[in-house]
């Protein structure tokens, strides 16, 4: 802060280290969208494997609950590049490193898929390793500690769910995903709903 600063000056900074921190409301609905399904998702597929279900989780669970949240993404994403050239460089920072972050996940999906020496059953594993990355670098952008505990949650996990590559790292993740995902999303919309009000 430079010397001489007005008291205006001063409380718009202020103002804008807030906005910083805070999840805005439709990310934080949008986060809370994607955790729950995709942790219904991996519920189920462990349901049918380990049952023996006569059912075919990709056709049936996987595909119609992606394309939902596809679609609720792609409306929301309109918000997202219009706040984009606004976006402070923080905010950047921590889009590039979620899009990062999914970037490399797919291509993890892929290599399972196109190299059988890889156990499918370990995506769970590494997909926890890179949400404890996003996370810790929000928290250093943010300036949340809620973010590190987090991404510290993510990193324990991980190595949990690395000791457990079988069928039940399936139900785990979904586990993990509803405590580290979904609960704190959960947290960070209706804060953004009280502030929202309070304006």
């Amino acid at each position: 802060m430079q010397p001489g600063s007005s008291p205006q000056e001063v409380a718009e900074l202020e103002i804008a280290l807030e906005q910083a921190r805070r999840v805005p409301a439709f990310r934080a609905l949008l986060l809370l969208c994607w955790s729950l399904i995709m942790a219904k998702c991996l519920l189920i597929q462990w349901t049918i494997i380990t049952y023996h279900a006569p059912i075919n989780g990709v056709a049936f669970v996987w595909v119609p609950s992606l394309s939902v949240s596809a679609l609720i993404s792609i409306y929301y994403a309109r918000k997202i590049f219009h706040e984009l050239p606004h976006m402070p460089l923080s905010g950047r920072v921590v889009s590039a490193t979620w899009l990062a972050c999914a970037a490399a996940f797919i291509v993890l999906i892929l290599a399972v898929g196109f190299y059988r020496e890889f156990s499918a059953y370990l995506l769970p594993a590494l997909a926890a390793v890179l949400l404890g990355v996003g996370c810790f670098i929000q928290s250093a952008t943010g300036r949340r500690t809620l973010f590190k505990l987090i991404a510290c949650g993510w990193w324990l996990a991980a190595l949990w769910l690395f000791a457990h590559p079988n069928i039940d790292a399936l139900a785990w993740m979904s586990l993990f995903i509803v405590l580290l995902q979904a609960l704190p999303a959960t947290g960070f919309y209706l804060a953004a709903r009280r502030a929202a009000r309070a304006i």
